[in-house]
């Protein structure tokens, strides 16, 4: 900053004070992506918390002064108990008339339309100032008002003095700003902390203390919290369905999504859209001097609701990116791979296992549609990394390197004794193990619309894209892609065969009309599952249970292809099913989870609206395990046949 170029244009400047508008945020409240309607300054008096303009992130902890220029975004986040501050609105008019030195400065380094930001050596100097220039703006008389302009003057007199005697003027944003501003800008996008962490020169753990010192939350927490905030105003001001809300905000499936936003809020996304269109719309917070400008929105919806999770867990979202290493080594790999494969044609023939022997086998590919379009992928792989869709890849016996499970999960003990890597991260993608495992072709189950996670893993290997709920349809794809088209119509056949001898089986021990209801209950709620939902519809449209009066009643209310609805526990003495199936928890939950799942159900059990259900009292309730019937493929479909089989007595 040229302080006396800066000195001569406020010295040039007809000031016109706008505005003084005192703030008052308390932890809980965030005021995000503000546009400044004037130049301003900030003046933080007490409190602890971020205040972001324009992507530049500034620690604040007591008093602080920043600047921006109108139309600069501003975001207000505290992390104690209270943030206060006051805006400072001002307008310039400036004329240099034939003054082409001047003119030219200001276009150089107009001090009106820059950023800056510092910490006062004298604050209350800077205070005594603020406090004579709002005692008179309040009292709302034109004398008054021309003396506060008057202060106004005097109050930059002073924070410039201040600002050129510390040297100080744009400062540097702290690690957490950086951290942080990142991730509001780029929510929807895959990365890791480690990554961050390492573009910002420190390591994951001093990140991660640092988050918890300035914000009390660890990154992870912050970037759930963004992504929820952005989902909530979607929901609100938008039609989008979930499933195009989840997946613009990063999370690859909407049940896994549904159960964040519950954790987060209190309620389910449809219920806070219901709460939310109860209410009247908001006025822009900034239409009175006395208004505050940070919305409560937190409170509305959250102070009267548990938090518990339950929406369903199902295919892995999005959360991680490539770390600077490993896109180091991605590059290398690359490098050397090019090296390697040059050619001339006195040079000999590679030897079988070679280096070049490996590359010239690589070069024999195919190309293979898939959701995604076209992927050049090699005839014969050798090392198939796979996330999604292991139970495919396990029943075509294909030569894994990697895979997603944990311990609990139905696929796991089976991928340990086959020696398969399994890794699980939750909520995310972890493109550093699938490029440490080194594969030669990679498998996945991605939303169409998780356009960014196929970019990172093709920049890893040759990959693919498959819908895991269509199963039969994929293994078939992936059959062909893989070389083992043979084995996928097989399995296909086997299965089809099973599921209609146990159709024929259940029709002929209890009758074709008789009714189910497949329900996922909590303490507060149930969710009440359709024909339409991928994971427990093979009970009403493969084995030809007919679904329940009152959910067909309420399935023809709600939109075509709805997985369901959450309803009040009142409501389940109103189902009529002939047979209850039962789930609770998620396919991915720890065993901590898994636990806490089936103490509330035991607590749920107690309930005279459970007792009052008739399948309960004609003792026609089978609880089924979400480690399976909340995911699909031949193995998953083939225990949910089997766990029905059971139901009826037929195994």
């Amino acid at each position: 900053m040229n302080w006396n170029e800066h000195l001569l244009l406020w010295n040039e400047a007809n000031v016109k004070l706008l505005d003084i508008r005192h703030q008052l945020v308390v932890q809980g409240d965030v005021l995000r992506g503000y546009k400044l309607p004037s130049n301003a300054f900030l003046w933080v008096t007490s409190g602890r918390g971020r205040v972001m303009l324009d992507g530049t992130g500034y620690a604040i902890d007591g008093f602080h002064l920043l600047h921006g220029a109108k139309g600069m975004s501003l975001d207000v986040i505290p992390s104690g108990d209270r943030l206060e501050y006051d805006l400072i609105m001002y307008k310039v008019l400036l004329a240099f008339p034939g003054n082409r030195y001047l003119e030219r400065m200001l276009k150089r380094s107009s001090p009106f339309h820059i950023q800056y930001g510092f910490t006062p050596h004298a604050p209350l100097a800077l205070q005594s100032k603020f406090e004579l220039m709002e005692q008179s703006w309040r009292n709302h008389t034109l004398l008054d008002k021309l003396y506060a302009k008057g202060v106004l003057y005097q109050f930059v007199h002073e924070l410039l003095g201040q600002m050129a005697g510390q040297e100080l003027g744009e400062i540097r944003a702290d690690l957490v700003s950086q951290a942080t501003r990142y991730m509001e800008t780029s929510y929807s996008e895959a990365f890791t902390f480690e990554g961050l962490a390492e573009l910002l020169g420190c390591s994951s753990s001093y990140l991660s203390r640092l988050f918890k010192r300035q914000l009390g939350i660890t990154p992870n927490e912050y970037l759930i919290q963004v992504r929820v905030e952005h989902a909530s105003r979607l929901l609100t001001k938008t039609n989008a369905s979930l499933q195009e809300i989840s997946s613009s905000i990063g999370y690859l499936d909407v049940y896994y999504f549904s159960r964040m936003f519950k954790k987060q809020t209190g309620v389910s996304p449809l219920r806070f859209r219901s709460l939310a269109a109860e209410k009247p719309v908001q006025k822009s917070p900034f239409n009175s001097s006395g208004q505050a400008i940070v919305p409560r929105a937190g409170r509305s919806y959250n102070d009267n609701y548990s938090h518990y999770e339950k929406e369903g867990d199902l295919t892995m979202s999005k959360e991680m990116k490539l770390s600077v290493t490993a896109v180091m080594l991605l590059c290398m790999t690359l490098l050397f791979s090019g090296c390697g494969a040059a050619t001339g044609s006195n040079e000999p023939s590679a030897a079988a296992g070679s280096p070049a022997a490996v590359v010239q086998e690589q070069l024999q590919t195919k190309l293979v549609k898939h959701m995604m379009g076209e992927s050049e992928v090699p005839n014969n792989p050798q090392r198939i990394a796979v996330n999604g869709l292991e139970d495919i890849m396990l029943a075509l016996d294909a030569p894994m390197v990697h895979a997603q499970s944990m311990k609990g999960q139905y696929l796991y003990d089976t991928l340990q004794a086959k020696n398969i890597p399994s890794v699980y991260t939750p909520d995310g993608i972890n493109y550093e193990s699938i490029l440490d495992s080194k594969p030669d072709l990679i498998i996945a189950n991605l939303l169409p619309t998780d356009t960014e996670s196929y970019k990172q893993l093709s920049k890893i290997a040759p990959t693919i894209v498959y819908d895991r709920s269509d199963w039969q349809t994929s293994i078939a794809a992936i059959g062909k892609a893989i070389g083992r088209e043979e084995k996928a119509q097989s399995i296909i056949h086997d299965y089809q065969e099973k599921l209609s001898k146990a159709k024929e089986a259940i029709v002929a021990k209890i009758g074709a009309d008789r009714t189910l209801a497949f329900i996922r209950p909590s303490k507060q709620d149930v969710q009440l599952f359709f024909p339409a939902f991928s994971y427990t519809s093979i009970a009403y449209k493969d084995l030809g249970l007919t679904l329940e009066p009152m959910l067909a009643n309420l399935m023809s209310k709600e939109e075509e292809g709805a997985w369901g609805i959450e309803s009040s526990l009142e409501t389940l003495p109103d189902l009529t099913a002939d047979y209850l199936f039962v789930t609770v928890g998620g396919s991915f939950d720890s065993e901590d989870e898994a636990k806490d799942a089936l103490e509330e159900m035991s607590v749920v059990e107690d309930l005279n609206v459970w007792k009052s259900i008739p399948a309960v009292k004609q003792g026609h309730v089978y609880k089924m395990s979400s480690r399976h019937w909340m995911l699909n493929g031949p193995t998953a479909d083939s225990m949910k046949i089997n766990d029905v089989l059971a139901a009826f007595d037929l195994q």
